[in-house]
């Protein structure tokens, strides 16, 4: 596993998910109560960027196209039209920055 530096811990406080484009995927990091989580942003659905700067029901992404919603700690479909998980990566915080793993 080969961690990619990407944000400072400061970029995304509490409650946030931002977007950022890792080794040419996209991918959602949010910091969430129990931790940080990594997902890729794409819906398995519709192929768009999945709505980042809102999170719903605590722990969820939405698709802007078709409204379907994605878990943030699963990476599970959780509404129609999608169906397919996405894809979820390792994130980690060391002094001060957030890193995300990708596969070597």
């Amino acid at each position: 596993m080969n961690f990619v530096p990407i944000a400072l811990s400061s970029d995304i406080p509490a409650g946030i998910c931002k977007s950022f484009t890792v080794g040419g995927t996209r991918i959602a990091v949010a910091r969430l109560k129990d931790g940080l989580y990594a997902v890729e942003n794409r819906c398995s659905h519709a192929n768009s960027a999945l709505i980042t700067s809102k999170i719903h029901h605590g722990c969820q992404l939405a698709c802007p196209v078709h409204g379907a919603r994605f878990d943030l700690r699963t990476g599970a479909a959780k509404s129609p039209p999608a169906f397919t998980s996405l894809e979820t990566f390792p994130v980690r915080e060391i002094e001060g920055r957030i890193e995300i793993g990708l596969k070597a």
